[in-house]
């Protein structure tokens, strides 16, 4: 079995886990360049064939400030490489 299938199993794997936490809480761990990491928690909000959604709230840190809400979207190679991790938060609580 040569790598390519075993790319494809994989792929198919992650749309599927991604496609049972629709609407559900998870974290997200992007890499910025060298040892530089950011960590973002959302709701994933839409998944669709070739990419999926997360919605993020900026809480506001002083009183009165604004909360915002804003979404990113993330294709399922980006997890393949490794690139951006997911993890459900869902899953952990119960």
């Amino acid at each position: 079995m040569s790598d390519a299938f075993t790319d494809v199993a994989k792929m198919k794997k992650i749309k599927e886990d991604i496609k049972n936490h629709e609407g559900k809480m998870v974290e997200m761990t992007l890499e910025h360049g060298r040892k530089r990491q950011k960590n973002k928690t959302g709701r994933l909000i839409e998944v669709y064939p070739s990419l999926f959604i997360v919605e993020y709230n900026n809480v506001g840190t002083l009183p009165g400030e604004i909360t915002n809400t804003y979404v990113e979207s993330y294709t399922y190679s980006d997890i393949l490489t490794e690139k951006t991790l997911i993890r459900y938060l869902d899953d952990e609580e119960a």
